[in-house]
C-alpha cells in the first residue's frame, strides 16, 4: 500500500520539526543538522523513532539542507552522497511496516536570475543531484518544503522528475496579508497550486511561517484551489526570546485542536514544523483519531 492508498482509510499525520528536537537536545552542528547523519547516526535515528512512536504515518529525512548549492555553502560538498544516502538510511531503519519515509528536500538559498546568479538549469540540476541519491536509497517519497519562490519550486519538481518515478509533495510557504496569503515573491495560493498541478505534483502543501490558527484559513483557501490532496504543516505559535534561547508559544494541546479544524477546512494530511515535538504529534493523533 503506498501513501496515496491509505489516505484514502485516515487523514494522514506526517512528523514535527526535526531541528527543534536536535537543537533541543544541545547536539545541533554549526555546519547544519545534516552532518548529524554522520557524526551521530544514533541521534537522528532515535528522533524518526520518537515520531513513529507519537503516532507519525511519515517521516522526512534529516536532508532539508542537502542539496549541491546549500552543501557548498556550508563547505560540504564533497558530502553530498553520503549524508544525503545516510540520511535516508536512518529513517528507513527506524520505518515499521505499513508507514513510510519522505526523502526531504529545501531550498536552495540561492535566487534564480534575473534577481540571483542561477539559472533555472542550474537550479534544477542542483535538486536532481540530491533527488537521486534520495530515490536510490529507497524512500517512499519526495517531499519539496519550505518553498518561497514557486520558479524554485517548479525547478526542483523538475529536477527530481529527471532523476526518476516517485510520489512526489511539494509545499509552499506562505505569509499573511489582509489581501490574502502569499509567498515570500509574491505568489498567491491559486497560482501556486495551478502551476504545482500542471507540473504534475501528487500533493500539494504549506509549510512554517504561520501557526495553527492561520493555517486553518489557509486550508480552505487552498482546498478551493487544488483537488490533489494536501498537507498542512504549522509553527507551533511564533518565536519569543527566553534568556537568549528561541522557544514557541504554543501547547501541544492547543495545536491539536488547531489541527482538527485544519483537518475540517480540508487537509488531507497534516504534520508541525518549527517548534513542534513528538509531544505535539503525539496529541493531534488523538484528535485525528476522535480520542
Amino acid at each position: 500500500m503506498n501513501l496515496l492508498e491509505k489516505l484514502k482509510d485516515k487523514t494522514i499525520l506526517f512528523d514535527g520539526a526535526l531541528g527543534t528536537m536536535l537543537m533541543e537536545t544541545g547536539h545541533d552542528s554549526a555546519k547544519g543538522p545534516i552532518l548529524l547523519n554522520l557524526e551521530q547516526p544514533d541521534l537522528v535515528a532515535g528522533i524518526h523513532q520518537q515520531y513513529f512512536e507519537a503516532g507519525s504515518d511519515v517521516v522526512v529525512t534529516n536532508t532539508f539542507g542537502g542539496n549541491p548549492l546549500k552543501l557548498k555553502a556550508a563547505g560540504l560538498e564533497q558530502q553530498l552522497d553520503p549524508l544525503n544516502r545516510e540520511g535516508a538510511r536512518l529513517a528507513t531503519a527506524a520505518c515499521p511496516d505499513g508507514k513510510f519515509v519522505a526523502g526531504n528536500m529545501g531550498p536552495s538559498g540561492k535566487t534564480l536570475k534575473p534577481l540571483g546568479d542561477i539559472g533555472p538549469e542550474g537550479m534544477r540540476e542542483n535538486f536532481f543531484q540530491q533527488a537521486k541519491i534520495l530515490i536510490d536509497a529507497g524512500v517512499d517519497l519526495i517531499a519539496i518544503e519550505t518553498m518561497y519562490s514557486l520558479a524554485e519550486a517548479l525547478a526542483a519538481v523538475s529536477g527530481v522528475r529527471k532523476a526518476g518515478a516517485t510520489l512526489l509533495l511539494v509545499s509552499m510557504t506562505f505569509t499573511q496579508t489582509p489581501n490574502g496569503f502569499f509567498t515570500m515573491m509574491g505568489e498567491n495560493i491559486a497560482r501556486c497550486a495551478s502551476a504545482l498541478e500542471n507540473a504534475g505534483v501528487d500533493i500539494i502543501g504549506a509549510n512554517c511561517t504561520l501557526n495553527s490558527t492561520d493555517m486553518v484559513g489557509l486550508t480552505a483557501a487552498l482546498r478551493t484551489s487544488t483537488g490533489k490532496p494536501i498537507l498542512i504543516q504549522p509553527n507551533a505559535g511564533q518565536p519569543a526570546n527566553r534568556s537568549g534561547q528561541t522557544y514557541y508559544e504554543q501547547s501541544p494541546s492547543e495545536f491539536a485542536a488547531d489541527a482538527g479544524r485544519i483537518r475540517d477546512a480540508g487537509a488531507d494530511m497534516i504534520g508541525g514544523c518549527c517548534g513542534t515535538t513528538p509531544a505535539f504529534i503525539k496529541q493531534v493523533a488523538k484528535v485525528l483519531d476522535g480520542n
